[in-house]
């Protein structure tokens, strides 16, 4: 009886490890290369005709360098390519290295040119705190280089009547909410990117006639356990680990009133290269007329091997 029980126990062991070292390498190498593709209509009453069906998208948290690739951007932004999109949003942190030596950032960063000089539609940017730890004169060089349009406490016209305005990063920067919708056509639709979701918290306690806010920062959590009940977005899931001004609002959409925030779970990984019940993401907006507030989400689950 005792060979026998030892016999299961080492089985039993042998089972674990196995399912264990197969959950690591789904999460080092099968999640973080596969995308969702999120669809995320927004009905909005009194849309002027010509914003009906423009159509953006987001792209958040790159941190291009060791577990993020150009090559992996060339493909996210070739997707962008395919969905007949209107304006790319960037919403902060593109490059990250261990060691922050300055060297190695300039390598990480200079492989977001190429990548972006290749969207076929105008493309927006901003900061985000990674931005700032590091060297941020290199980033933006890195930006402007690839023909992104960056924004720090400033906006922009996209199309008349449709203003998207961006803060500086919340956690080390100086964001100006004011600043970021001073320029904005009185009663223009207006978009706001704010690298931290939790800023969003801001910008209704403000009661800044901000439509949609857009963010990433918290990448969803990376890992995300499942949960009896619905947690932040209504998943079923929660992230046991959040960053600072990322744990209001971590993941997916929601709602204030008749404002929503929406953030990304981003394309890279960091600290850690794992992401595990928390695909990268990309995610496109469409804009609708209609009455009453109203939000349309469907994820496509294409199944996209970065």
């Amino acid at each position: 009886m005792s060979n026998l029980t030892r016999r299961r126990f080492l089985q039993a062991t042998a089972a674990l490890a196995a399912a264990t070292a197969l959950g690591v390498g789904y999460g080092r190498v099968i999640e973080p290369r596969w995308m969702d593709v999120e669809h995320v209509h927004l009905t909005v009453p009194g849309l002027p005709t010509a914003l009906s069906g423009r159509r953006f998208a987001q792209l958040s948290d790159l941190h291009l360098g060791p577990y993020f690739s150009s090559e992996q951007l060339f493909d996210a932004v070739a997707q962008v390519n395919s969905l007949a999109v209107d304006w790319l949003l960037l919403t902060g942190d593109y490059a990250t290295v261990h060691d922050h030596d300055d060297a190695d950032l300039a390598a990480a960063a200079a492989g977001m040119v190429e990548p972006l000089r290749s969207a076929r539609m105008p493309v927006y940017s901003a900061i985000g705190n990674h931005d700032l730890w590091g060297d941020i004169g290199i980033i933006e060089r890195c930006l402007q280089e690839a023909g992104t349009t960056l924004l720090r406490n400033s906006g922009t016209l996209l199309e008349a009547n449709l203003w998207l305005g961006a803060v500086d990063d919340v956690w080390s920067g100086r964001p100006d909410l004011a600043a970021a919708l001073s320029d904005a056509p009185v009663g223009a639709l207006n978009l706001l990117i704010a690298h931290e979701p939790d800023f969003f918290d801001t910008v209704v306690a403000q009661d800044a006639p901000v439509a949609l806010q857009l963010s990433g920062h918290s990448h969803g959590g990376q890992v995300r356990l499942p949960s009896l009940m619905p947690a932040a977005g209504g998943l079923h899931s929660y992230a046991p680990i959040l960053p600072r001004y990322g744990q209001r609002y971590p993941i997916g959409l929601h709602r204030s009133g008749s404002r929503l925030v929406y953030t990304n779970r981003g394309l890279g990984c960091w600290p850690l290269p794992y992401r595990i019940n928390c695909r990268p993401e990309i995610t496109i907006f469409d804009l609708r007329p209609g009455e009453g507030p109203a939000i349309e989400t469907a994820c496509t689950n294409l199944q996209i091997l970065l």
